[in-house]
């Protein structure tokens, strides 16, 4: 999804203008294309791209919400009982998301193939 600086949608490569609100995604469920649950949607990363900006990536599970809730360097300290619970985070490119349904976003892959971001 690219979005203009006055907030408008701007066309992808498909010509499809649809637009979908941060809000309307961050907490929903993700799940891989197989129908397994990956984990809640927590962040979306964008950059800026002339006067654009673009969503990269997602970020999705427990640790997903911790790093959008606290700065990680300041757990240093409880980062050996924290460690199970940060593995389970994933960076997901935009563009294996199929956002048909917002209600109901999907990876279009298997979520063993999806980047997993190791604490």
């Amino acid at each position: 999804m690219v979005v203009s600086a006055d907030g408008s949608a701007v066309p992808n490569a498909a010509g499809d203008t649809r637009e979908v609100r941060v809000e309307e995604l961050v907490g929903r469920r993700l799940c891989d294309v197989d129908g397994r649950k990956v984990g809640r949607i927590e962040e979306l990363v964008a950059e800026r791209r002339g006067t654009d900006w673009v969503v990269i990536e997602v970020h999705v599970g427990p640790g997903a919400l911790l790093e959008r809730i606290v700065d990680l360097s300041t757990l240093f300290p409880l980062l050996s009982t924290l460690e199970r619970r940060l593995r389970k985070r994933y960076r997901i490119p935009w563009e294996q998301l199929d956002l048909t349904n917002p209600a109901r976003p999907k990876a279009t892959v298997a979520a063993a193939t999806l980047g997993r971001v190791d604490a």
